[in-house]
């Protein structure tokens, strides 16, 4: 998997690094606080999707490139062992986020289970954004020895 004769994992890897935490900050300010979800909610919605695609594509060319080195590296194999691990985090993120709009449309229509629902939605994206910041700079570091050492 390349691009120009470049491997594709390093450079799809950025929008993971930008993508997962800024959802994953969008997902907690929409999960505690109504008027930003009203607001940002979709936007968040959409950016935990997107989040969860280049994810899916980091973990796959990951997998590719690892796949070329006849002799990996210990770090290598930690660092893989670590990337394949964020995308079901980010998966229920996206759909912890998701929970939370559909409860807001709930609460719009004043049905008394919006709030209940906001309330599980909220918990789950709170936790998984949580998990998923931690993971991704664990994965980052992990990948930065592997290429770097240290």
């Amino acid at each position: 998997m390349e691009i120009m004769g470049l491997p594709l994992h390093p450079l799809v890897v950025h929008a993971v690094v930008v993508l997962v935490p800024l959802a994953s900050l969008g997902g907690i300010v929409i999960s505690l606080w109504g008027a930003a979800r009203k607001r940002y909610g979709w936007l968040t919605v959409a950016f935990a999707a997107a989040a969860a695609g280049s994810t899916f594509v980091a973990q796959k060319a990951g997998e590719a490139f690892y796949a070329t080195f006849a002799r990996p590296t210990e770090a290598m194999e930690h660092h893989m062992t670590l990337g394949g691990q964020l995308l079901p985090w980010v998966i229920i993120l996206f759909v912890g986020t998701v929970a939370v709009m559909f409860a807001q449309r709930l609460i719009d229509r004043q049905d008394s289970r919006g709030r209940i629902m906001v309330i599980v939605g909220s918990v789950v994206t709170v936790v998984m954004a949580l998990v998923s910041i931690v993971q991704v700079a664990r994965i980052g570091h992990s990948g930065a020895t592997a290429v770097w050492g240290g």
